[in-house]
């Protein structure tokens, strides 16, 4: 057997290489500057501050509303507002971004744009890659950045959705003490500590968050608790130095929910949005853990170029459990469904199915992700154009370690999908012999971005990442294993013009880029061979608006994405050739075709006298094209058409702090089943929230804010999303309506 080991942050000839070009950026801005007084910007961080810029973008200190590129900057206003506790709770904030696979108690995927953000590759913290595949949590978020649309700019390898960078909270320059207590349905409640500020001298600062949950759901057997303790801290070391660093400890105990499914060929109706199938007496709860943490070195040159060195660690422990609905077998037609459930006919219960339970079972997943970034950025002039340019090195390795895990290949019962079936014991009992599949990757990324100011109005953008990646994966057994290396060159262009009445319009140009490797299957031809690199491309146009009161945008954009197609092999010689063990089912994998997303986003924020108003809209269109007759034309599954977000708040002038407000989320119909014989749709569907804010203040430094939330104020019932997993089609229910009382004090 050969053993993986961790992958050390070892430098290469690319980090060499990056070192040079940086360096000789470097010297070209020194040699035509003068000699100039260092100093870092001073920055003040606070809760109550709005992000004037959004990192993701890579442009540095440029104001968002500049940057030719779709962006949404969460603050933590917001994320009070609608009080998230998650990454699936963004999804009512912003059009373009919808639900995944979004199952209670399990980590989070969003789609963006119609497209499913990798869980490995689209996501960031501080700006440095990270695992997503555990819960992340947000009481020590500043804020949350989304980018939107192709990312080959920000990112060596993702999908063409976007990003989701979480930035922390860091130390505030004036005092902060705040209590947050949270109350809701059944008895949930939170408490959670915010304190912040810095030395006498103003040379030390830190943030210190903890919070505590515990979680009583309305789904059915879903309780669960969850800790953090965070901490960041900095010291201004001189004017031109500052060390920061920030880490964060976190763990959730909570059973996760398994999404009910069609009942044969039919849509069922939702019963009750609080069954749980994965309530038998012997389900165990889902235990995530995380340490994850940065150390940053920002150091100024002089007052046009400074560089920042940060080194980013993460390290995950999770326990995967779950008693899970995976087809059926219709005893009384013989019939197997092999991705939904039986129909009502197979219990004579209306609106009831049957579906098999399986149990799975795997501990002490080990998951750790660490990064090295250098950057230098600064200003400089050439040949008369004002440039702003950034330049650096990315070094990142991912190592995944399992245990052995149990998934058992035979069911081991059936369920009524109203959930009242309770199956006593497991049979076959629990076993640990089903191998898992341990990874390591090794990537390096050589970037360099440029803003050329041509005249006071019209300004380009550019930018290059160059990724060089290695990637190999084993079973645990010592089995199937793979290996592959791959290189390539993400090119993004932009171009901006000031109309003038703070109106600008732009066009922006971009190339992203995934990798990934057939999987190491007996089916599969070329099982556990590279796939070459699969190149999105992305065109984008649009106006964007900002002033004081009043912010919107509008933007076209047209992404085309290559997709995965699976040919069977029919000449029965050549498949036993190919497929020995696996003759009569022997398949190629490779891209055929592309995933076709064109869509009209629009959003926009405003203040009317005692009104404050926001929201935001899409219409998408998207379909695949694909050589295959029976795939052209299709549209992909849990992809809404359109959808809607808007949120009203009224301050009552007659009552000191009060506000009323509401909110709209409405979502169109999508495909649950797409494909040349069946077509099955999901209803559109609206929710509407309601919220009564109160704010009092005692003193300068004393308030308390108090924030009662309905959500889904009706209690309407609806289908929330309809992701396929492993093959298999799942529908979840939008949450029943939901009560919570939040008390913010700070002293």
């Amino acid at each position: 057997m050969r053993h993986l080991m961790p992958h050390h942050l070892n430098l290469r000839p690319a980090t060499a290489t990056g070192l040079a070009v940086s360096l000789l950026l470097a010297n070209l801005a020194w040699a035509q500057q003068a000699p100039a007084e260092k100093s870092l910007p001073a920055v003040q961080v606070s809760e109550r501050n709005a992000a004037p810029v959004a990192d993701v973008t890579g442009f540095g200190d440029v104001p968002a509303r500049e940057v030719p590129i779709s962006t949404t900057v969460i603050d933590r206003a917001e994320l009070d507002r609608v009080g998230a506790r998650r990454l699936a709770d963004l999804t009512q904030l912003d059009a373009s971004v919808t639900d995944g696979y979004n199952a209670p108690g399990y980590w989070d995927t969003l789609n963006i744009r119609g497209y499913t953000l990798n869980q490995n590759y689209n996501y960031r913290r501080e700006g440095l890659p990270i695992s997503a595949e555990t819960v992340i949590p947000l009481d020590n978020k500043e804020r949350i950045e989304i980018l939107k649309g192709t990312s080959g700019l920000q990112s060596g390898t993702s999908s063409p959705g976007g990003l989701v960078n979480y930035v922390v909270k860091r130390p505030t320059e004036t005092p902060l003490r705040e209590v947050t207590l949270s109350t809701g349905e059944r008895g949930s409640r939170l408490l959670a500590l915010d304190l912040g500020g810095r030395s006498e001298n103003k040379v030390l600062g830190y943030r210190l968050n903890i919070a505590h949950e515990d979680m009583r759901p309305l789904i059915n057997n879903t309780n669960g608790r969850r800790d953090l303790l965070a901490f960041a801290g900095d010291a201004r070391l001189s004017r031109d130095t500052v060390l920061s660093a920030e880490l964060e400890w976190s763990q959730q105990t909570q059973a996760s929910v398994p999404g009910q499914s069609l009942l044969g060929s039919q849509l069922p109706s939702v019963r009750d949005p609080n069954i749980n199938l994965n309530n038998q007496p012997w389900s165990k709860p889902n235990e995530f853990r995380g340490l994850t943490g940065t150390v940053k070195l920002d150091q100024a040159i002089n007052n046009q170029w400074s560089w920042q060195a940060v080194y980013g660690s993460q390290r995950l422990k999770s326990n995967d459990r779950l008693a899970y609905p995976f087809g059926c077998y219709d005893a009384s037609s013989g019939a197997y469904y092999a991705d939904r459930y039986c129909p009502s006919s197979s219990t004579g219960k209306a609106g009831v199915g049957l579906a098999d339970i399986y149990q799975f079972e795997s501990n002490n997943e080990r998951r750790q992700q660490q990064a090295l970034q250098w950057r230098l950025q600064g200003n400089t002039v050439l040949a008369g154009v004002p440039h702003q340019v950034s330049t650096g090195l990315l070094r990142s390795v991912l190592n995944n370690r399992f245990d052995y895990q149990a998934d058992g290949s035979a069911a081991v019962g059936q369920a009524t999908t109203d959930g009242l079936t309770v199956i006593p014991a497991p049979n076959p009992p629990l076993a640990f012999n089903s191998p898992n599949t341990n990874r390591d990757e090794y990537n390096t990324e050589l970037f360099v971005q440029d803003m050329a100011r041509w005249t006071p109005r019209l300004s380009s953008w550019a930018g290059l990442r160059h990724t060089a990646l290695d990637r190999h994966s084993v079973q645990n057994s010592g089995g199937r294993e793979t290996r592959y290396r791959q290189s390539f060159t993400s090119p993004w262009l932009g171009l901006s013009y000031d109309l003038g009445q703070q109106l600008s319009v732009y066009g922006s140009w971009g190339r992203g880029v995934e990798s990934s490797v057939v999987p190491n299957r007996a089916y599969y031809a070329n099982a556990g061979t590279g796939i070459p690199a699969a190149q999105s491309t992305q065109k984008e146009v649009g106006l964007k608006h900002a002033s004081t009161d009043l912010n919107w945008q509008l933007s076209y954009f047209d992404i085309r994405r290559p997709a995965l197609y699976e040919s069977q092999i029919s000449d029965a010689a050549l498949a036993a050739q190919l497929c020995p063990s696996s003759s009569s089912d022997c398949r190629t994998q490779s891209y055929n075709g592309d995933a076709h997303h064109r869509g009209l986003e629009a959003s926009a924020s405003t203040r009317l006298g005692d009104w404050r108003l926001n929201g935001s809209a899409l219409l998408l269109r998207a379909v695949r094209h694909s050589a295959d007759a029976t795939l052209n034309g299709l549209a992909p599954t849990n992809v809404p058409k359109q959808v809607l977000r808007a949120h009203a708040e009224y301050r009552i002038a007659q009552v000191p702090g009060l506000s009323v407000g509401g909110g709209l989320t409405h979502e169109g119909s999508r495909k649950v089943v797409s494909t040349s014989t069946e077509q099955v749709d999901l209803p559109a569907w609206t929710r509407f929230d309601a919220q009564v804010r109160l704010a009092q203040k005692h003193s300068d430094r004393s308030s308390t804010v108090w924030l009662f939330s309905v959500d889904n104020l009706f209690n309407r019932s609806y289908w929330r999303e309809s992701p396929t997993s492993f093959g298999h089609v799942y529908l979840y229910p939008g949450a029943a309506r939901t009560l919570r009382l939040t008390m913010k004090t700070s002293f």
